[in-house]
């Protein structure tokens, strides 16, 4: 004995393929084998063992149909996702550019005046006096403006 589901009567079709009705049932009536069986059967993919290229023109013509009858009916969703996926962009650009210009407005921590020995004193502590007075001519070299002022 089936179970038959009880189906309102609206404006709208039945958008339940009546194999997967039918699998459903089977389900309700107990016997889980058949009833996943069926299910299986009824939610295949008719496309996946498709090769368009073994297809006659006619067999082509009537799938290429198929395909875009999908696309068209898929297309309120796709667009629906692509709208949401933009609106989720233009929120993340939004914050990168807040974080961006919340970086760039702070100053840099300014760095205590003499925060450690310089590269020529730790030379001459080590005891490489003439090291030390190549890298204090390099620097006034590289840094007119600040020539003399070695500690």
């Amino acid at each position: 004995m089936t179970m038959t589901l009880e189906r309102p009567t609206t404006v709208r079709p039945d958008v339940i393929q009546p194999e997967t009705r039918a699998a459903v049932d089977e389900l309700y009536a107990g016997d889980t084998v058949t009833a996943f069986r069926a299910i299986d059967q009824a939610t295949a993919d008719p496309s996946e063992n498709v090769r368009e290229w073994e297809l006659s023109d006619e067999q082509q013509q009537v799938y290429e149909a198929g395909f875009m009858v999908g696309f068209q009916m898929a297309t309120p969703a796709l667009m629906a996702e692509v709208l949401e996926l933009r609106s989720r962009l233009q929120q993340a650009e939004h914050d990168a550019d807040r974080y961006y210009a919340e970086m760039c407005r702070r100053p840099a921590p300014a760095e205590p005046s003499g925060s450690g020995p310089t590269f020529a004193e730790i030379s001459r502590t080590r005891g490489e006096h003439d090291r030390a007075a190549r890298h204090e001519v390099a620097i006034d070299r590289m840094f007119p403006q600040y020539a003399g002022t070695h500690a």
